[in-house]
């Protein structure tokens, strides 16, 4: 079964084309039945907003759920937005398995499939935001949240201003008001930071890494490891590659980091 916490028609659609010849498709707009939909046991896939109709937060029955021997898979569909950046950040805090679908950015429907697909198979974004999360001002959350979770080589900053309904200026504003590095910086540290994921908690090959992140070529992707994490795609294949790079980045940023 599916369940799902969902207000948004177009995405309560998504979830009823793609599921709903295929297994039973329970929706809700509130908390309190969510959770007695998760008290089943037949529950394959969660599909869920942040915050109900009334406001209330799903992480807690998130962080319940995925506590189980078997748990289902969870994808949670997230706005860009100050206020939706700051449950993410949450989300990450409570190290919930969770697959993060930003809407306006790529469709419901891609989560869904890649989540089914593999939908155990443990992910950086997440784990980026919880270690770099807390290390940043409010105002810049939902960009740092755009580029763990949409990470790729063609993100520039104008789009993620278009993206995230703000000027390429303000942007770059917030991040200098913060003594943060440039916008550029921290979209290419966090496409790295994937790469240095698949490569070394995923074992992934080069070649392949460089596909999955939408490089030119896997040169594109050496090039750029070798300018951010000083290190090559096979240097970071050893354990502790990525974590190690992941504590550079939290470095550099909480270097520069002035509170608010």
């Amino acid at each position: 079964m599916v369940a799902a916490l969902m207000l948004d028609d177009g995405d309560r659609a998504t979830i009823h084309r793609m599921f709903g010849r295929r297994m039973p498709v329970r929706v809700c707009e509130r908390v309190d039945a969510l959770r007695s939909m998760l008290a089943a046991t037949d529950i394959r896939l969660v599909v869920t907003e942040l915050r109900d109709r009334v406001g209330a937060s799903v992480i807690p029955v998130l962080a319940d759920v995925v506590a189980r021997a078997e748990s289902p898979v969870v994808v949670t569909r997230v706005s860009l937005s100050d206020a939706a950046a700051d449950d993410v950040m949450q989300l990450a805090a409570a190290r919930v398995p969770a697959r993060v679908s930003l809407r306006g950015v790529a469709p419901l429907g891609d989560a869904l499939t890649a989540a089914l697909g593999g939908g155990r198979e443990p992910r950086a974004d997440l784990v980026i935001l919880e270690r770099i999360g807390s290390l940043v001002p409010r105002a810049v959350r939902a960009f740092l949240v755009l580029c763990a979770v949409a990470p790729s080589p063609r993100l520039h900053v104008g789009q993620a201003a278009t993206l995230l309904r703000m000027t390429p200026r303000t942007i770059e504003s917030r991040l200098a008001q913060a003594a943060l590095p440039p916008a550029y910086r921290i979209i290419g540290w966090c496409v790295a930071l994937h790469a240095a994921w698949q490569l070394d908690v995923l074992g992934r090959r080069p070649k392949q890494v460089a596909a999955n992140l939408g490089f030119q070529s896997a040169a594109a992707a050496a090039n750029l490891l070798a300018r951010y994490c000083d290190a090559s795609p096979t240097s970071l294949r050893v354990h502790g590659g990525f974590q190690a790079q992941l504590e550079r980045f939290a470095g550099l940023v909480q270097s520069n980091f002035r509170a608010e």
